[in-house]
């Protein structure tokens, strides 16, 4: 496989499980999330005002590589730019096919296919129920219930419009089946990129790992084999209440994926809403508070990006 793929799907879906099973690879490279990656298709602006800026991206040293000034000078497009990084990753690990993880590329598919036409997607879906109890108790994304449903039937149905505008380059995968047989899923994988079965994919949690304190906590896991009570850990976690929302908003997208509901439809009080409305601005500045605190780096280097590239209105639009 020459061209790059994505692994993309809800944050909490399983993302970064895939991807260190597939970065465990022989072949396989994948880096740190690199939000950065879309800013750089969209502008219009010069190639030459990107190859200045991207030498400082925060997120391209999370990946452990430094890149300069003389690594991109002769790139002549942002395809070519965003390709010449990652082989630098590539190469550095000693790997020969570069991918990306991303779970917010999944909002992204017609840009990337339009950059990367023959590039292939891994859509990783799980249980609704699953996924918001996760973003609630996340100290990186510092959701809730009303607004980690949104998301996830938002990000859901993007992954699916993909894939129907192309069966061919879009795989579906459930996080439910990657847990309880994670071989067979990712034979599965491997036969879609092309690539040949890795045994190492399935002791990915004996791997180094590379997540900093930032991620630590939301990554623990990733030092143990798969868990199939994670599955359903939900149960344990979330109130009927909140069980009741999540069926209300994600109730017939989730039953088409084969997720049962608990309960039958119910209106959900105004009251409640209007609550959760009101934490979520609450947690929004929490939120900005932990990224100063522990991720300072990133959010200079992430302001400076939107502000060189003039996209001023993702400075106020804030989807997690």
């Amino acid at each position: 496989m020459k061209s790059p793929f994505f692994i993309i799907g809800c944050g909490r879906s399983g993302t970064t499980l895939l991807r260190s099973m597939l970065n465990s690879h022989k072949d396989v490279a994948i880096p740190l999330e690199s939000l950065f990656i879309i800013d750089y298709l969209k502008t219009k602006k010069t190639i030459n005002v990107l190859k200045k800026l991207i030498v400082d991206e925060y997120e391209i040293k999370e990946w452990g590589i430094d890149i300069t000034y003389n690594d991109v000078k002769d790139v002549n497009d942002k395809k070519e730019l965003i390709s010449r990084i990652h082989n630098i990753y590539t190469s550095k690990n000693n790997k020969r096919i570069w991918g990306q993880k991303t779970p917010r590329f999944v909002r992204y598919g017609k840009l990337l296919k339009r950059h990367y036409p023959d590039s292939k997607f891994i859509h990783i879906i799980r249980d609704p129920r699953a996924v918001v109890s996760s973003l609630i108790e996340s100290n990186v994304h510092k959701s809730n219930v009303l607004y980690g449903s949104r998301r996830w039937v938002n990000d859901v149905r993007k992954g699916i419009v993909l894939k129907e505008r192309h069966p061919e380059d879009v795989l579906e995968i459930k996080y439910e089946h990657l847990v309880s047989n994670p071989k067979k899923e990712l034979e599965k994988i491997c036969k879609f990129l092309e690539i040949k079965f890795d045994e190492n994919m399935l002791k990915y949690y004996k791997s180094k790992k590379e997540y900093r304190e930032y991620y630590s906590r939301i990554h623990s896991k990733l030092s143990k084999p798969v868990d199939k009570k994670s599955i359903s850990k939900w149960e344990l976690k979330l109130d009927k209440k909140q069980v009741m929302l999540i069926e209300n908003i994600c109730g017939e997208l989730m039953e088409k994926l084969g997720y049962k509901r608990r309960y039958k439809r119910k209106k959900t009080g105004l009251l409640y809403v209007l609550l959760l409305k009101i934490e979520r601005k609450l947690k929004l500045f929490s939120q900005f508070k932990h990224y100063f605190l522990k991720r300072k780096e990133y959010i200079y280097s992430f302001l400076k990006r939107k502000i060189k590239l003039g996209f001023f209105k993702d400075l106020f639009n804030l989807s997690y």
